[in-house]
């Protein structure tokens, strides 16, 4: 029923149900996991005829295994993982400055379950990118922004950028760092402080051809400095990634000290807008409710962040919302995916395990408060800087 329920049900209305919630955006789809598979007591030949009969109708198969995998990956959890997941909310109880017991190896225990209930829905960067177009979906538009902010750090889409280094900064599963490399060419190097992550990474780059042009490793960015000498990188970039820095200014030394002259770097991050009134309860008590949802330890003032840049000796070259539109707002991407997540709720409600349904509810909490927040213009996770570190460009 695993096997043939999900895709079953989500493509009863002609597909049009699949299609609202997954990933149209063409993707090279690794192969299937014979681990997953054989959770689920099927043969490798069973599935590729399934995946082929399914490509056939346009459905997006990359978006179904990887469906699967976050399953297989969720299902062989122990309880102490759940427990350790559950715990890990404490993070959000205040900034770094809250000494009540937080630190980061909750980070990993958050995002070892995390990134795999994201991975159920269309969020498997985890993250809300910038809203683009709307008559694409969620992970179209985490596309569109991802090709703006390659264009942004001095890179082109035409695949020739093979003699440019790329550093990212809290790389999760890999993906972007993989679309980076593939779109522009460059050799991309992913840091992130979850081994399960970057397992997923190293494989996912192994199977889609990327494995030559990418470098991941496990460590935290508050770890400095970088194992990487002076004037390294051509680029950088980082997407949602900063609430976790323990002192940005220190942070943001560190990125300068491995960027070349010239080198251009790009933070798009959750921050507190102008609209916002510190002292105002209400406005308070919404960014408190948020910050769960959003796994946002520290929430600043973008002007907070744009002066630990520039005490770095970065000069900003870009600071702004980076959502287009009348509005400029993100709420039709977010309860877009709220929708999307609705329906692996009520799956998980009736044919998986109790678990499921806690941390699925335990994930849910907030998004009311998100799509609030965001009309208010109280705060956005789609604030982009982008900086660049003075001088020439270096030929590599």
């Amino acid at each position: 029923f695993f096997f043939f329920g999900l895709p079953f049900v989500e493509s009863l209305d002609i597909c049009s149900l699949y299609r609202r919630f997954i990933d149209q955006t063409p993707f090279i789809m690794p192969p299937p996991e014979p681990a997953t598979l054989k959770s689920f007591g099927f043969s490798g030949f069973f599935l590729t005829a399934l995946l082929s009969s399914l490509s056939y109708f346009n459905v997006d198969t990359y978006r179904l295994t990887t469906r699967f995998n976050a399953l297989q990956s969720l299902f062989t959890l122990n309880q102490t993982e759940i427990d350790r997941f559950m715990a890990s909310y404490a993070l959000f109880d205040g900034d770094w400055s809250n000494d009540n017991g937080k630190s980061e190896a909750q980070i990993v225990d958050y995002y070892h379950v995390l990134n795999h209930l994201c991975a159920l829905g269309n969020v498997e960067k985890m993250y809300i990118p910038p809203f683009m177009d709307g008559s694409v979906n969620l992970a179209a538009n985490q596309e569109l922004f991802e090709r703006k902010m390659m264009e942004d750090i001095g890179l082109t889409l035409d695949g020739n950028n093979d003699d440019k280094n790329v550093l990212e900064l809290g790389c999760g599963r890999g993906r972007i760092s993989a679309h980076t490399a593939r779109e522009t060419g460059a050799h991309v190097f992913g840091m992130n402080i979850d081994p399960s992550q970057i397992a997923n990474a190293k494989s996912y780059a192994e199977h889609t051809g990327l494995g030559n042009r990418t470098d991941f490793r496990v460590q935290s960015f508050n770890d400095l400095p970088f194992p990487f000498p002076d004037n390294y990188f051509d680029a950088s970039y980082q997407v949602q990634a900063f609430s976790y820095a323990l002192d940005k200014e220190a942070l943001f030394k560190e990125i300068y000290r491995v960027l070349k002259p010239g080198a251009k770097f790009s933070y798009l991050d959750w921050v507190l807008l102008d609209a916002f009134e510190p002292g105002n309860k209400e406005h308070e008590k919404a960014i408190r409710h948020l910050t769960p949802l959003l796994g946002a330890v520290d929430t600043v003032h973008y002007k907070e962040v744009e002066d630990a840049m520039k005490k770095a000796g970065f000069k900003i070259l870009l600071s702004e919302e980076a959502s287009r539109g009348e509005k400029g707002i993100q709420g039709p991407l977010i309860q877009t995916e709220r929708e999307t997540f609705a329906w692996v709720g009520t799956f998980s409600k009736y044919f998986l395990p109790k678990r499921f349904t806690m941390m699925l509810e335990r994930m849910d909490e907030g998004v009311q408060t998100f799509i609030d927040v965001d009309e208010m213009r109280l705060g956005t996770t789609s604030y982009q800087i982008v900086l660049e570190k003075p001088g020439a460009q270096c030929d590599a």
